[in-house]
């Protein structure tokens, strides 16, 4: 089975840990668009800089705690010009003046740490997440994005060429994960990048999103799962599948949501301590979808 995890962060990581005992290929289709921390310091440096900050998260959970390389990767620097930095962009940085686009910086860098899962950026290209809240006020950049209370809707920009070799991965994948993690600032600023809402629509794969275990602060703070996934269709990204924490007897359902999609909803136990998605969980809601969308 081929599987793609799509997104960033801590959320990213739990999903692609369980997409690995399960998947003979695994990808990671990480986010660029960040333009805050570490991530964004280096971007106001050089404006041709994609985010670096998901793809050396993602390298380092892939890597585990365990892992030197990680611990490098996640070391931050704590004076002079440097605080704050984070080593692992800096390589990243790097790697990529060295090598000339992100894909391949990051192939070096995965190569160096031996990973089986293979990590890719939505594309090389330095992106910018735009949206708008409810009363009409233009939000520039994610730090924007994330800390307004009433987004309605984001994009991207620039509309650049798609990365086709990301674009192909979602498109011959058999199960495509969205998050968890946050709405608007991780799963729709990575699905939304040039030419991935087509590949989303397009593919065979069996699309499913992962719900976040709470209400995340500012952006999506009274969103319930319907909500969130009515944000999800109002921007063209309609999954096959949502999986939702419950701490009760796993079932799933077939639900209608406003007449816009229905969507197999399977409900269950994804977390053991309630803060963080658990990868052994994932795994058996991600099999029990696969298996009830192969009998739809």
């Amino acid at each position: 089975m081929r599987a793609v995890a799509l997104g960033g962060g801590h959320g990213l990581a739990a999903s692609l840990q369980a997409l690995r005992t399960i998947a003979d290929r695994v990808t990671a289709i990480v986010g660029v668009a960040d333009n805050g921390g570490s991530s964004g310091r280096l971007r106001e440096f050089w404006h041709d800089c994609p985010a670096l900050g998901d793809a050396r998260l993602t390298i380092s959970n892939l890597l585990g705690e365990y892992s030197q390389l990680a611990q490098l990767l996640e070391y931050r620097f704590q004076t002079g010009e440097l605080a704050g930095h984070a080593l692992g962009n800096l390589m990243l940085f790097g790697l990529l003046e060295k090598t000339g686009s992100l894909d391949a910086a990051l192939k070096e860098l995965s190569k160096l740490g031996g990973l089986d899962a293979r990590v890719l950026p939505v594309s090389n290209a330095p992106l910018e997440l735009h949206g708008v809240d409810s009363a009409g006020h233009s939000l520039v950049g994610q730090l924007e994005v994330h800390w307004s209370p009433s987004v309605t809707r984001v994009w991207i920009e620039p509309q650049v060429p798609p990365f086709e070799m990301a674009v192909a991965e979602v498109i011959n994948a058999d199960v495509v994960v969205l998050g968890p993690g946050s709405l608007y600032t991780s799963v729709l600023a990575t699905a939304l990048a040039p030419g991935m809402a087509q590949a989303l629509s397009d593919t065979r794969a069996v699309v499913v999103f992962v719900a976040n275990l709470a209400p995340q602060e500012a952006e999506t703070r009274h969103y319930d799962t319907d909500r969130t996934i009515l944000a999800l269709v109002d921007h063209g990204i309609v999954p096959d599948a949502v999986v939702v924490h419950k701490s009760v007897e796993a079932r799933s359902m077939a639900t209608d949501l406003g007449g816009r999609a229905r969507l197999l909803v399977w409900e269950g136990p994804l977390s053991e301590d309630g803060l963080r998605h658990s990868p052994s969980l994932l795994v058996n809601a991600f099999t029990s979808v696969a298996k009830i969308e192969q009998r739809r």
